[in-house]
């Protein structure tokens, strides 16, 4: 147990993490050992009397060897992920920093002289509309309104003509209950 936990130390320190395949493979042979050895021990279980409690001591003990097992896989694992994001860290730092130079101006451009406008008259400045336009401008609109008016009030009138007929119609009479309802 000494041996594992010094294992995990390594690795937890990162001095083991060169080799991470090979180490994985070795956590891999030793898992298949410990499953081997739990099944030998399980025949050897089947041949004692107390059936029951050897097979729950050898199941304790290969849950033991596979959490120790299973504590370096999590280390290892651990600290891949710890390359990849700091791997993944640079590549966005090399990113930012290329986006940062191209966004960068270069050198200060020279003024450019104001352009000339070309040898074309300006148009003349629109003149507002007369006050007779307007009124009669203001006139459509005032009477565009007033026919929406109507319309809409038209509309509301038949709304509730339909809706008082509605009213008006005599509602059905609900089903009879059934007879098997009525016996209690």
């Amino acid at each position: 147990m000494s041996r594992r936990f010094a294992w995990l130390l390594l690795l937890l320190c990162g001095l083991a993490q060169a080799d991470n395949s090979a180490e994985k493979e070795r956590l891999k042979k030793e898992r298949a050992a410990v499953e081997a050895e739990h099944a030998q021990r399980e025949l050897a279980c089947h041949q004692q009397f107390a059936v029951n409690a050897c097979l729950e001591k050898a199941r304790i003990e290969k849950q033991k060897a596979l959490q120790a097992v299973r504590t370096q896989e999590l280390a290892i694992e651990d600290a891949e992920r710890n390359e990849r994001s700091q791997a993944q860290a640079e590549r966005l730092n090399k990113k930012a920093q290329a986006a940062q130079e191209r966004n960068k101006p270069a050198e200060p451009r020279p003024a450019k002289p104001p352009r000339q406008a070309p040898d074309k008259p300006a148009k003349p400045p629109s003149p507002k509309a007369s006050a007779p336009d307007r009124s009669a401008h203001e006139k459509e609109q005032r009477e565009a309104f007033e026919a929406r008016q109507s319309e809409i009030k038209a509309h509301r009138e038949e709304v509730e003509k339909r809706n008082a007929e509605r009213a008006k119609r005599k509602m059905p009479q609900p089903l009879p209950v059934p007879a098997s309802a009525a016996i209690p």
